[in-house]
């Protein structure tokens, strides 16, 4: 049962067996993968786009202040010029919603990875424990896990499974 394993060789032997059973599994990881990476370079790119405008609205209101001051208007207070401070708080509310992004998609694919029986991803919650815990009643077919522990298990099974099913 994935739900109950928590050491690194007996996830092979899972992962292994996943991959052999089921045909779809690999096709399922590659998917997962290019749509991360699809959002990824997405996000990225309307990142960009966000910092080019900010860059030249402050190169417009600068070639506005300095049209008006040769015409003498002296009177550019009232107009609202473009701020480093407001492009750092549009790039700040931007970053916001990409980390919230981030997160809901790192949700939705560890449920996935659970779905296909991915260990790690779907451990219960009596192999998990605090480092205190770790040592007091150990089941001998399966060893509790700290939270730190499980989640390095998890990144390692990515990079496994990134490693395997790459294009």
């Amino acid at each position: 049962d994935p739900a109950t394993i928590t050491t690194w060789p007996d996830a092979l032997r899972c992962v292994t067996k996943l991959a052999a059973q089921n045909p779809r599994f690999g096709e399922k990881i590659r998917k997962m993968m290019s749509t991360q990476r699809d959002h990824e370079m997405r996000w990225y790119a309307e990142r960009q786009a966000l910092k080019r405008v900010h860059a030249s609205r402050a190169a417009s209101s600068a070639q506005v202040a300095s049209i008006l001051q040769s015409l003498g208007g002296g009177g550019t207070t009232d107009l609202p010029l473009a701020t480093p401070d407001n492009g750092a708080q549009e790039l700040a509310v931007f970053d916001r919603k990409i980390y919230a992004a981030q997160m809901a998609m790192e949700e939705a694919m560890t449920a996935e990875l659970k779905g296909l029986g991915v260990p790690f991803f779907g451990t219960e919650a009596g192999c998990v424990g605090s480092a205190e815990e770790k040592g007091e009643g150990r089941p001998r077919w399966s060893p509790r896990v700290s939270e730190a522990e499980l989640l390095e298990l998890r990144r390692r099974m990515v990079g496994h499974l990134e490693d395997l099913y790459r294009d």
